[in-house]
């Protein structure tokens, strides 16, 4: 059982908080989201590494703690207690900092806290399971999110916006903005979660595993998208070829999306340790 704490993954986590805090300056500032103009696309761009960063390595978190604690009753608690404090802190603490008002009528946003709370309340419910297993799942989850889409409509309205939360289901949601849905997140999470085996792995295979998960995952993502890139028939777009390859869907987070996040942060961990 491994009780220390493992650096690159703090480091990494602490890099992706630093990248964060610079896009919340960009937002701040007034500058756009996205852009042709280079200087502007990648300062958004960069950012995109935060929220995948963030949810991978809170499943992988949750593994170790687990690891320390040696027993699955009192992870699963830990991680249910976690997650409704940080969806309680959402609805409080981190709205009030974004509206700076108490007029929850008029906007509420379900944010990445919000998701990283309901992600970790929803992975007590495998703990249980081999770490293995949970992340296949989780693997399963984020390959396969289209599916979700063919749930029957329309659902009840009851139901539906139950289910607006977990994905996109076209439904009016009168005075909350749900930014971050929780599939495929919760999939990135797990997927985390069984990461967490390769860390404790001796240092010659954890790097020779992680290199390979991550250098495949990125060449995958080069490849996928620029076929896709490259058969895109849309007219006039003003963004140069690179651009376009780099300009994947994040809400939700598209298979080809979290390629080009997780890919390279995998491969980084490696390089962290040193």
């Amino acid at each position: 059982m491994r009780t220390q704490r493992i650096q690159s993954v703090d480091l990494l986590r602490g890099l992706a908080m630093v990248l964060m805090a610079i896009d919340h300056v960009r937002v701040y500032s007034g500058m756009p989201a996205g852009s042709p103009e280079p200087a502007i696309f990648f300062t958004r761009w960069i950012t995109h590494f935060c929220a995948p960063a963030f949810v991978f390595f809170a499943g992988t978190g949750a593994f170790l703690h687990g690891n320390k604690l040696n027993d699955k009753a009192a992870l699963a608690r830990f991680l249910l207690t976690r997650g409704l404090l940080l969806v309680v802190l959402e609805l409080t603490l981190v709205r009030f900092c974004w509206t700076f008002n108490f007029n929850y009528a008029l906007f509420t946003l379900a944010g990445v806290i919000w998701m990283l709370g309901w992600c970790m309340i929803l992975l007590a419910l495998f703990v249980r399971l081999k770490a293995e297993t949970v992340g296949l799942i989780g693997v399963a989850i984020i390959l396969l999110q289209q599916v979700f889409k063919f749930v029957p409509q329309p659902l009840p309205p009851a139901i539906g916006k139950f289910w607006e939360f977990f994905y996109p289901a076209g439904l009016e949601m009168p005075g909350i903005f749900i930014l971050y849905v929780l599939i495929p997140w919760i999939g990135v999470m797990m997927a985390g979660y069984g990461f967490g085996t390769i860390l404790l792995k001796d240092a010659a295979e954890r790097r020779k595993t992680c290199l390979g998960i991550g250098i495949a995952a990125t060449v995958l993502f080069l490849l996928v998208g620029g076929v896709f890139m490259y058969s895109d028939t849309q007219p006039n777009n003003p963004m140069p070829p690179l651009l376009r390859l780099l300009n994947q869907q994040k809400y939700p987070p598209s298979q080809l999306y979290l390629l080009m996040t997780l890919g390279p942060i995998i491969a980084l961990v490696p390089l962290a340790e040193k």
